[in-house]
């Protein structure tokens, strides 16, 4: 039987991850990117919509569209998500960073139970607890 939990938190990508990579999670999927310079009170009103999005790294500019360049973060807000969703997720979030990426931080979940989400092993089939 599938939990519904609301996930909370930010895990940096390190280093930073080329747009280009991450685009299959955008391109109709669950990811949506911030813009280039958004604003604290900005990025609370798009997780309110979007509930699962990548922060651009400030330092690496916008190619001639305006798009970032890299990826830094990823920022989620989801007041109820299949935990299966979750993992899902994540495992899909690794795989297109590649396994010269790390996510750092941790995500929150509550719901039936509590607790953290984090990598146990790096590559490119990582496992999350």
């Amino acid at each position: 039987m599938a939990m519904h939990f609301t996930v909370t938190g930010t895990l940096e990508l390190h280093p930073s991850v080329p747009l280009a990579q991450l685009w299959e999670l955008i391109d109709g999927g669950p990811f949506q990117v911030a813009p280039h310079a958004i604003t604290e009170p900005e990025l609370a009103a798009l997780l309110d919509q979007a509930k699962w999005v990548l922060i651009p790294d400030i330092d690496s500019g916008t190619d001639s569209e305006g798009r970032p360049q890299r990826i830094k973060h990823l920022h989620v807000k989801d007041p109820s998500v299949y935990s299966f969703t979750v993992l899902h997720r994540l495992i899909d979030l690794a795989t297109c960073a590649g396994e010269a990426h790390q996510a750092r931080g941790e995500l929150r979940y509550a719901g039936d139970c509590e607790g953290e989400v984090g990598t146990i092993t790096p590559g490119p089939d990582p496992i999350w607890h």
